[in-house]
């Protein structure tokens, strides 16, 4: 009893203290969040929607509140105000007016788009790669009540305010009498019914302001850490010409790698394990040069070992094959959205090893690029901004780790400070092997 009294004084305190508050509501979100990953997306989305909405209503007004104590630190004031109004504009669409339907056409029938517009389908195609046959794209040509000729395809979905209208998928339509696949008379062509997603969300305008708000106050807040932060490093070794032949030699190695392996595949070589391991090895002498200018340490010994035992052996032993990219990944927010993770990913796993630690700012700046461009991306592509996938949730939980990082950092001892920074790589490293749990947890980033 003595032991839990001592505890409740120190929590007690420590909340009393400067930043105590929003530190001991980033922690608690952090554990939450690494709770809800490790049960799944099926059990974490039946928790949340049925026990966590008046939770995240505190937690958006706590968070709001705690904002006025922040009027003079104004990328703070940002980070947590942005903070306030994702959450809100989450519980908004659960509890004000969020609703979701579906639309299921056959060629020339209509349906309504909850009254606010008919649409008809005109047609359904469906785009196939000449060389495997597999889904392209497949698309829905339809005609609105103005009698506009509309497309609407996977990562293009058709506004009609305020409902945005998605391909979801497609099926077989079958002969009624026969029971075979229904064929186009003409062509010979089977045909198909479009499923369309129907989505109002009237807690996206709060969602994208807060969006915007936490970009601007991590950059802000990055940038003032940069300057006030003195290095860590030591004074940079000199190191011979023949050792830095040596690491250029293995960078343009990598670099071969990857532009072959993009011509190869016709995409952005960053689908899959193999192709994010020679993205990461082209990426990381670049990162070494810049930790030389910002950091003035000699990271090299720390970056060797991680290309020439991590990245490049490791990725031999992935799935190497080339494969077409499916619809869901032909998107303009494919390349910022998995490059910002890569550059942030490294930075802070070589933050964890003792290797520009200083850099480790710029880090949770871009994974904050990255979860709020996959949540953008995911509005555009799925319906939703937040689909409670568990490789989407143990992203926030590392996102969340390291901004309590950043809250806690002036306080931590010298330990507890390297103590953060190696939980934050762990995170990293199981964000990454997330998709090859898929079996386990199955969720929308299976595919990877």
């Amino acid at each position: 009893m003595t032991c839990i009294l001592q505890l409740v004084r120190g929590v007690a305190a420590r909340v009393r203290g400067p930043g105590g508050l929003p530190s001991l509501v980033l922690t608690g979100m952090a554990a939450v969040s690494v709770a809800l990953a490790c049960k799944g997306a099926d059990w974490a989305l039946e928790t949340v929607k049925v026990y966590g909405v008046g939770c995240l209503a505190g937690l958006a007004v706590l968070s709001a509140a705690v904002c006025s104590r922040m009027m003079g630190r104004p990328a703070l004031l940002a980070l947590h105000l942005g903070f306030a109004l994702v959450l809100g504009g989450w519980v908004v669409n659960e509890v004000g007016g969020g609703e979701e339907g579906c639309l299921k056409l056959g060629p020339g029938q209509s349906g309504d788009v909850a009254g606010t517009d008919q649409l008809t389908l005109q047609s359904f195609v469906i785009d196939r790669w000449e060389d495997t046959g597999t889904v392209r794209q497949y698309t829905s040509k339809v005609r609105n009540e103005k009698g506009e000729n509309l497309e609407i395809s996977v990562n293009h979905p058709l506004v009609v305010r305020p409902w945005w209208v998605y391909q979801s998928s497609y099926q077989e339509m079958a002969n009624p009498r026969t029971g075979e696949v229904a064929r186009d008379s003409r062509t010979g062509e089977p045909l198909y019914f479009t499923i369309l997603l129907c989505v109002k969300d009237v807690g996206l305008p709060l969602v994208a302001f807060g969006a915007v708000l936490l970009l601007l106050g991590a950059f802000a807040y990055v940038w003032a850490y940069l300057k006030r932060t003195a290095s860590f490093a030591t004074p940079v070794r000199r190191v011979t010409k023949s050792v830095w032949g040596l690491y250029a030699l293995a960078f343009l190695g990598a670099v071969a790698m990857l532009v072959h392996r993009g011509f190869s595949t016709g995409h952005p070589p960053m689908q899959n394990m193999y192709e994010f391991l020679i993205c990461t090895a082209a990426l990381l002498p670049a990162l070494t040069f810049v930790s030389l200018r910002f950091d003035r340490r000699d990271t090299l010994l720390v970056d060797s070992i991680l290309l020439a035992v991590v990245l490049i052996p490791v990725g031999f032993f992935m799935d190497g094959s080339v494969k077409h990219l499916m619809p869901a990944l032909q998107s303009p927010f494919f390349v910022p959205h998995v490059g910002a993770y890569v550059i942030g990913y490294v930075l802070l796993v070589r933050a964890a090893l003792g290797a520009g630690r200083r850099l480790v700012g710029l880090g949770f700046f871009l994974l904050t690029v990255g979860l709020v461009l996959g949540a953008a991306w995911g509005k555009v592509c799925w319906g939703h901004w937040w689909q409670f996938d568990p490789k989407e949730m143990w992203s926030l939980a590392t996102w969340l780790l390291y901004a309590a990082y950043f809250h806690l950092r002036p306080r931590l001892s010298p330990r507890a400070d390297r103590a953060f920074l190696i939980a934050g790589a762990l995170m990293v490293v199981l964000t990454l092997t997330w998709i090859n749990l898929s079996r386990l947890f199955s969720g929308m980033h299976s595919y990877a």
